[in-house]
């Protein structure tokens, strides 16, 4: 369940469909992030809140960014290879 949220905040994030993929990002930081593997949570959690503060600002351009590419491509070193693989930056 975990990473089928996270697809889909990123599905509708690639769609230009911003409102919904911060509401998907959002409930997969809130709702789905703990049922992660304890391996993979500190790059997925990087990632999606990398994601959701790009989408906010299509929305919003106002809003802050969240980190930056260099810092989540840190946190990707550390992260499972199939992991990476899925959620690449």
């Amino acid at each position: 369940m975990a990473k089928a949220e996270l697809f889909r905040a990123m599905a509708r994030h690639r769609q230009d469909r911003f409102a919904d993929a911060v509401h998907h990002y959002d409930n997969f930081l809130i709702n789905h992030l703990a049922d992660m593997p304890r391996k993979d949570r500190p790059y997925v959690e990087e990632y999606a809140k990398f994601f959701r503060s790009r989408a906010q600002a299509r929305i919003d351009p106002s809003t802050p960014l969240y980190s930056s590419l260099e810092e989540l491509r840190k946190h990707a070193v550390s992260a499972p290879f199939l992991t990476r693989a899925e959620f690449s930056v």
